[in-house]
């Protein structure tokens, strides 16, 4: 069995290959890619894999993406460390998942899966798998939190989303900052605060900086395709897009959707 694994994270892809070869030695991993632009590049140059691995949330965007411009003619186990989407959609359309830290027994129970829905070389069906993908996206939109419980000093305050302009994390800890430039102690993690809001509104530059549309006021090209960003309140520290993120961040800062 040939395998493509498409996962930004290089500690989580060597796990998941030792994984995979502790239950069958003899799979071919043919590349592990990083990003939706690589892995596309890859798709039309390359044959075909028997399966592939599918990190959701890649570091320049969602793997989903990679489905709108290239035709995927092999099955697909999506990865997550977000058990907040639909995925139950991947079971029903005969598609698997698997939460992070992926374990031994539930990638087994992927592979038995697989074996036995392709072992025959049976077709994928597509429209099911665009089906379950499109479900996912509404859910996250339709499931998206519109505000914070905030602790300060003695006091609970509700604050609404469209109040802030930017989540960071400083000291281990996470922050928000208001448009007002009020500044907050946010009692969840930056990731776990990324996958609640609405992605259309807030996108995630770095692993310091979540930031919201309406803070941004420019984006100045930065030494080594780089860019740097000027918000509104200003932050304590620069805050800089990598090269392989920048086409996304101005494909989400252009979009209207």
């Amino acid at each position: 069995m040939r395998v493509l694994i498409v996962e930004d994270e290089s500690g989580v892809a060597r796990n998941l290959v030792d994984l995979i070869h502790e239950l069958d030695s003899n799979v071919i991993v043919l590349a592990i890619l990083q990003t939706v632009e690589e892995t596309i590049a890859w798709i039309n140059k390359n044959p075909k894999p028997d399966l592939g691995f599918f990190d959701i949330r890649l570091a320049d965007r969602e793997s989903f993406d990679i489905f709108d411009q290239v035709s995927i003619e092999f099955p697909i186990v999506f990865t997550t460390a977000y058990d907040e989407y639909a995925l139950r959609a991947f079971k029903v359309n005969s598609i698997d998942y698997l939460l992070k830290p992926i374990d031994y027994s539930a990638l087994e129970k992927a592979l038995a899966k697989y074996h036995k829905l392709y072992g025959k070389k049976n077709p994928l069906n597509q429209q099911s798998l665009m089906e379950a993908i499109s479900e996912i996206k509404k859910a996250k939109v339709k499931n998206c939190r519109r505000s914070f419980l905030i602790h300060h000093k003695d006091r609970l305050i509700p604050l609404g989303v469209e109040k802030i302009a930017y989540f960071y994390i400083e000291s281990e800890l996470v922050f928000c900052k208001t448009h007002e430039a009020n500044r907050y102690v946010v009692d969840l993690a930056l990731d776990k605060i990324e996958n609640q809001i609405d992605p259309q509104e807030f996108f995630r530059v770095n692993r310091q900086f979540l930031i919201s549309r309406q803070s941004v006021v420019s984006a100045l090209q930065h030494f080594n395709r780089k860019l740097k960003l000027d918000l509104i309140p200003p932050p304590e520290t620069d805050v800089i897009i990598s090269k392989t993120k920048a086409t996304a961040f101005k494909k989400w800062l252009e979009s209207t959707e």
